[in-house]
């Protein structure tokens, strides 16, 4: 068993009263079976505070308000104040860590939807690197695994793969919007060669595979594959008109998912009034050309936040097969952020990475913590119009 630790992880310490936007408010917090039961037993004074503050149908902590019910006026959790932080159930006790599973690799990592984990992932100086440790698995745990494991040619080939693309994302030689563009290119060339040699039902199809993702890899990190690239892309591109008009569809996308964020419509509805309808487009070519040269000093933090979702999604694809929708959620994940940040800007006059924290762990929070989202954006990334690699490449470049 092999195991992957996001280099930055034990660097994260909760700020508790001090979040400027804790976790405990804002959405129904799941509780465990286990720690379930533990709170059915709990006797006392605050035993009956506990039963009554559990929604026992939905196996969730009730709301006061916005917030959960034992969330105090110090901003403290009454359950870690009386119980202590075992007694905290296991969604509470994790978070903002989580550990995703491929099969004979495991990765543990930061959630971005916190505030304080996206600060340490944002300034990552590692640039998104692991830490690998090894452990053995006993035989009864290893059997127990048998059939439900991916298959482990298929994970190296998509870790080579990302790697390609978090190489591709940290190339400063080449303008951001082609970096992001080259990353989506590559994850769709790689996914119809895999999809051609599946249909077919070639011999050794495992080993075509592992081949094409090495020469994939070597033709994009070439020395001359940005410039090749850049004129492949020249005959697609379009004015800043139509880029406006499409990358304005992606944020009214945004609006139709289920709020988790207070007023979240509303907040759109501000968004896209202000970026797209109360300027001519020579007015917001100019303010994206301002905001460009105002952010210049955050290069870094916008490779990181890309780095981040390429090491969030792209190993998934183990268990749908869907390296290209992945890069999407990548392209589309940046894009969204980059524009709100925008938006951010017109309101404060400024950009900087306590901005650009506020919008990306906001955005997480609002897709990545919740399932029914994720699940509308992966439909809309795989079914809409508006989503195919040319139309796609017209917003990035």
């Amino acid at each position: 068993m092999k195991y992957h630790v996001q280099a930055c992880f034990n660097q994260f310490i909760c700020t508790g009263a001090e979040c400027e936007d804790t976790c405990c408010k804002g959405w129904c917090i799941p509780i465990d079976k286990k720690s379930y039961q533990r709170y059915l037993r709990v006797k006392g004074a605050f035993g009956r505070r506990l039963f009554r503050g559990i929604e026992h149908k939905k196996r969730c902590f009730r709301m006061r308000g916005s917030v959960c019910a034992f969330l105090n006026r110090a901003g403290f959790c009454d359950i870690y104040k009386e119980l202590g932080r075992k007694g905290m159930c296991k969604s509470c006790r994790e978070y903002p860590r989580h550990r995703e599973d491929y099969g004979q690799l495991q990765e543990v990592m930061l959630s971005l939807s916190c505030p304080e984990a996206a600060r340490l992932i944002l300034s990552d100086e590692t640039q998104g690197m692991w830490k690998e440790k090894e452990r053995m698995v006993i035989a009864e745990e290893q059997r127990s695994k048998e059939g439900d494991e991916p298959e482990t040619d298929l994970v190296e080939d998509l870790e080579e793969l990302r790697q390609t693309m978090v190489c591709l994302i940290k190339d400063r030689s080449i303008e951001w919007r082609q970096r992001l563009a080259m990353m989506l290119a590559l994850a769709h060339d790689f996914q119809r060669h895999w999809n051609k040699i599946q249909k077919a039902g070639y011999p050794y199809s495992e080993q075509r595979r592992r081949q094409w993702a090495k020469r994939l890899s070597q033709r994009y990190l070439s020395r001359t594959a940005a410039g090749r690239f850049a004129r492949r892309i020249e005959r697609i591109r379009t004015g800043e008109r139509e880029r406006e008009i499409r990358i304005a569809a992606w944020m009214r996308l945004m609006r139709e998912m289920e709020p988790v964020l207070n007023d979240w419509k509303e907040q759109w509805d501000r968004i896209c009034s202000s970026l797209y309808h109360q300027r001519s487009i020579k007015e917001y070519q100019a303010f994206c050309q301002q905001f460009e040269r105002a952010s210049a000093d955050l290069e870094q933090d916008w490779e990181n936040l890309a780095i981040y979702f390429v090491n969030t999604y792209m190993l998934g694809a183990v268990y749908d097969e869907d390296v290209y929708g992945k890069a999407k959620l990548v392209v589309f994940g940046s894009s969204i952020i980059r524009e709100w940040s925008l938006f951010r800007y017109a309101v404060k006059g400024r950009i900087d990475r306590a901005e650009l924290v506020g919008t990306a762990y906001r955005y997480s929070r609002e897709v990545e913590n919740s399932d029914q989202n994720l699940e509308f954006l992966e439909e809309q990334l795989k079914k809409n119009p508006l989503f195919g690699l040319n139309e796609m490449l017209k917003v990035v470049v």
